[in-house]
């Protein structure tokens, strides 16, 4: 997390803050993990108090959990409205985890994980439908005794507004800066302390709209590379890069191609008039123009 040394000193003073102001919190006994687990799907945007009332009252309301699993979704909403926010997606996250968990183990226990390793009992309980981080960390911290801070929608709000986090971080990455920063040992007190301070700095807010504002936002594809400068758009005072034209190839004409007419047609040379068979001069001998010999008259004049 950015700025995160600063982040942990604010941190630091709500907690010293928090604890002169309400005392030091009884933390409540813990309870099977499979009924914290629904406290926790409870608990989401809301106090851990009101959770915890409204788990009671399912339970007085059903005679087990597995008619609590195969209780219509609509009937559930109805149980648990009067008592938490977010009734509607909350029902059907405690009927799509109770179901999973009934599928994988073929029964309803969790009581399994607490012989598991914490990393690994956390891993499993995140991997539930239904189950969000904040309740898999409500299970993890109050019955198993792991390390594990819940933090849901409204704790990242109220914690981005108050400026004690990164204002772009998400849940996973509050909920690791909290852990790192927060002994084990003071886990479960800071958690209680911390979900007391939330509900009251969230009273008012619209919860719609806090959901929405938690979402990661959608990933922008990234842009195309761009096109290099054609020659004729260059930048002015760069010099362009020009091939050198390719010399122009003549294919030759086929045997039935028509010929076509020169650019200038040049006029013919007429050929010259030719003397009769009988007056053309005779060859002389080889190498010897027979029209610059002289004729025999002037040889004998010489004589």
């Amino acid at each position: 997390m950015k700025h995160g040394g600063e982040y942990a000193r604010r941190l630091k003073q709500l907690h010293n803050r928090l604890l002169r102001q309400h005392g030091k919190p009884e933390v409540p006994e813990p309870l099977d993990p499979l009924d914290q687990l629904l406290v926790g799907i409870l608990a989401g945007c809301t106090s851990l108090a009101r959770a915890m009332a409204t788990r009671q009252r399912l339970r007085n309301a059903v005679v087990d959990l597995n008619e609590l699993r195969v209780t219509p979704v609509i009937e559930l909403e109805e149980l648990i409205a009067d008592g938490v926010p977010l009734a509607a997606s909350k029902a059907r996250d405690i009927i799509a985890a109770l179901n999973e968990i009934r599928r994988r183990e073929d029964r309803l226990d969790l009581g399994f994980l607490a012989q598991r390793g914490r990393r690994e009992a956390r891993d499993y309980l995140e991997s539930i439908s239904g189950v969000s981080r904040a309740a898999a960390a409500c299970t993890l911290l109050f019955a198993l005794n792991g390390h594990a801070i819940p933090v849901d929608e409204l704790t990242l709000h109220v914690l981005r507004k108050d400026e004690l986090v990164d204002p772009v971080s998400d849940i996973a990455e509050v909920q690791g800066f909290l852990e790192r920063h927060v002994a084990a040992s003071d886990a479960a007190v800071f958690a209680l302390l911390l979900n007391r301070y939330v509900c009251a700095r969230g009273a008012r807010l619209d919860l719609q709209e806090v959901l929405r504002a938690a979402q990661p936002a959608p990933a922008t594809p990234p842009s195309p590379p761009p096109a290099e400068p054609s020659p004729a758009t260059a930048p002015a005072g760069r010099p362009s890069a020009r091939k050198p034209a390719a010399k122009a190839t003549t294919t030759p004409p086929g045997p039935n191609a028509a010929k076509s007419p020169p650019d200038h047609p040049q006029p013919k040379a007429r050929p010259a008039a030719q003397a009769p068979a009988d007056q053309q001069p005779k060859a002389g001998p080889a190498g010897q123009n027979p029209a610059a010999q002289p004729p025999k008259a002037a040889l004998r004049r010489k004589k």
